[in-house]
């Protein structure tokens, strides 16, 4: 995925920006800006140069080489601003490129103007001489399941003594292994700036960069944006960091569409729910009031959660009409019109005949993925249910039906817009097991809701845009509100989830250019 170019002059202008801040921790961002601008006067302008000028950067996966043409650009254009004489060849000293593809390398070499130091081979096998000041990357995106066996076996065994404070996935993909890789080749205050996808922030096997975030290295600041920055379905976030333990007091930017707030070192420690959702997407108070609302539970402390069935060949198993030997079943999402789901319902039957899958059954059924609409189904006659969904069994086996309305309320939607994962680009969200125990859900298994409400559970579920508007559910939704001890934050809540919906679908259908 090639960098745009206007992503690549602000990744290396925050690297430059975050390494001088190193060895000038008073600088400001205004005098920094004046330097980069070119606005500064000619000696403060030399000051920054001739230590900027002795860094050493790198690139690890060169691919048409936008980073480096930038890095060359920018150093070259300010040493002209400021009239500071640069050695010639500065970059094949200091400017490092490892691309692994030959014929890449090639093409980047014959459409560049400078001459850095390119080298073909594996960055991940590379032996750098000495560490580096600044690395500035955009890894390959390779996902686990195009890696051998046998490479992620390799991988493994070659970064885990290096890191052996948390056991690594294979299920870890290449980028996080060129992170790794940076990571240690970084000299004592040497700074990286990356754009990755965002799904490290929270799927289980980005816990090593979490841990690494909290406890080894520095955060320095996390960027994300509105819409795509690429044309391919995944979302990305660009992050900075510093090759130095993580003070307490330390300052995280976090900047959204050019909007920051910075969060605290020690705040990041505490983080349980995903952290692309709790740094981005949920307000401060918010955060605060799910940490604290003793009326707030999680799924997990409430619930049984179990996986659907697999049968590894739906054509084979499943079938339009009843046959001998089969069972109603629910087989996707798109079979549910509305919460409540009985027999007179079934649009499908799975047959047992030489099947080794196991049967799977639960009350109330939680869809996997989400597009437009939130459903969690009522599955008022216990039927076999697919792997599209999760079963959720109360532990004390009673209230089903008070449980149906209070997962179908418009805060357990926003918990799931807030803290679902968003990291495909298609416009999904999805909460995988280890995430949906941890949701906060209203605790109320003591209440009884009007019978005057009962159609919510039997009418159709729409798409948000009109869901959102009718009367039911804001019936609903006021009686839990008002048990959360929340009716004065309830219009702010429903605002905030009409704009996650928005940005969600839009973010889905937008690319930077």
């Amino acid at each position: 995925m090639s960098t745009p170019n206007e992503h690549a002059i602000f990744m290396v202008r925050e690297a430059i920006l975050w390494r001088l801040i190193q060895d000038f921790p008073n600088v400001s961002y205004d005098q920094y800006h004046t330097f980069i601008t070119g606005l500064a006067d000619r000696r403060t302008g030399e000051s920054f140069l001739t230590i900027l000028c002795e860094y050493q950067f790198q690139d690890p996966s060169v691919g048409d080489g936008i980073f480096l043409k930038t890095l060359c650009r920018e150093i070259y254009g300010l040493c002209n601003k400021y009239d500071y004489q640069l050695k010639r060849g500065w970059e094949a000293e200091h400017v490092h490129g490892w691309e692994i593809n030959r014929e890449i390398l090639e093409a980047c070499k014959r459409n560049m103007s400078f001459s850095p130091h390119l080298i073909q081979g594996d960055y991940l096998n590379s032996k750098p001489k000495k560490p580096v000041d600044v690395i500035i990357a955009n890894p390959p995106y390779v996902r686990q399941e195009y890696l051998s066996s046998d490479y992620k076996q390799k991988l493994i065994e070659q970064f885990q003594p290096e890191f052996s404070g948390i056991k690594l996935s294979v299920r870890c993909d290449l980028y996080i292994y060129f992170l790794l890789k940076a990571l240690k080749n970084l000299n004592k205050n040497g700074v990286f700036t990356f754009i990755i996808p965002n799904s490290w922030m929270d799927n289980l096997y980005g816990e090593i960069l979490r841990k690494l975030f909290r406890d080894e290295f520095q955060l320095l600041s996390i960027t994300d944006s509105g819409s795509r920055h690429f044309k391919q379905e995944v979302n990305t976030v660009i992050i900075s960091g510093v090759r130095k333990n993580p003070a307490k007091n330390n300052q995280i930017i976090v900047d959204l569409d050019q909007k920051s707030k910075s969060i605290s070192q020690e705040s990041l420690q505490s983080l349980d729910l995903g952290w692309h959702g709790s740094l981005f997407r949920c307000p401060s108070w918010l955060l605060k009031q799910i940490g604290e609302n003793k009326a707030l539970e999680t799924i997990g402390g409430v619930f049984s959660v179990c996986s659907g069935i697999i049968t590894g060949n739906n054509r084979a198993f499943y079938h339009q009409e009843k046959i001998k030997n089969s069972l109603p079943a629910i087989r996707s999402p798109k079979e549910t019109a509305s919460i409540k789901f009985t027999r007179t319902n079934v649009q499908s039957w799975i047959s047992l005949n030489g099947g080794g899958f196991k049967v799977k059954k639960a009350p109330l059924l939680w869809m996997d993925l989400r597009g437009g609409r939130h459903v969690v189904v009522w599955n008022q006659d216990n039927l076999p249910f697919e792997h599209t969904f999760y079963g959720l069994h109360p532990k004390d086996g009673k209230n089903v039906e008070t449980w149906a309305y209070i997962l179908n309320s418009s805060w357990v939607w926003l918990m799931v817009e807030l803290f679902g994962r968003r990291g495909l680009g298609g416009g999904a969200v999805r909460l995988v097991k280890n995430d949906l125990v941890k949701l906060p859900i209203p605790l109320f298994t003591n209440i009884k809701f009007p019978s005057k409400l009962s159609g919510f559970l039997e009418r159709p579920i729409y798409n948000w845009r009109t869901e959102l508007e009718q009367e039911d559910r804001n019936f609903v939704d006021q009686y839990i509100f008002k048990l959360l001890g929340m009716s004065t934050k309830q219009k702010e809540c429903m605002i905030l989830l009409r704009s996650l919906m928005k940005k969600r679908e839009s973010k889905a259908r937008s690319v930077h250019d």
